[in-house]
């Protein structure tokens, strides 16, 4: 399986597997023309910028394109928030970058 080694400019430390059709979550944008747009989140990824202490979890669609993200102080609290709010275990987790 393919992992993505940056998203959104910046190394990937940690990631799911992104398996469509294991639905994480979803998020429903409304467009400017009032319809909706419902987008599936099917991979989390761990990213930290080099210039920053903190960590993201990265919300990713089946592109691996970010739909939303949390920033957190620590790896532990970003793999804390992906099992609270997604289910997402710690054997879960593939290690790109230690």
């Amino acid at each position: 399986m393919n992992f993505p080694t940056q998203l959104d400019s910046v190394e990937v430390l940690k990631a799911t597997t992104n398996d469509t059709s294991r639905k994480l979550s979803s998020i429903i944008f409304e467009e400017e023309d009032g319809t909706t747009n419902e987008v599936h989140i099917t991979a989390l990824a761990i990213t930290k910028y080099k210039d920053d202490d903190r960590f993201y979890l990265f919300l990713c669609d089946c592109d691996w394109e970010v739909v939303n993200d949390f920033l957190l102080d620590t790896l532990d609290e970003a793999m804390e928030c992906a099992k609270m709010y997604f289910s997402v275990d710690s054997n879960d987790w593939i290690t790109l970058i230690d």
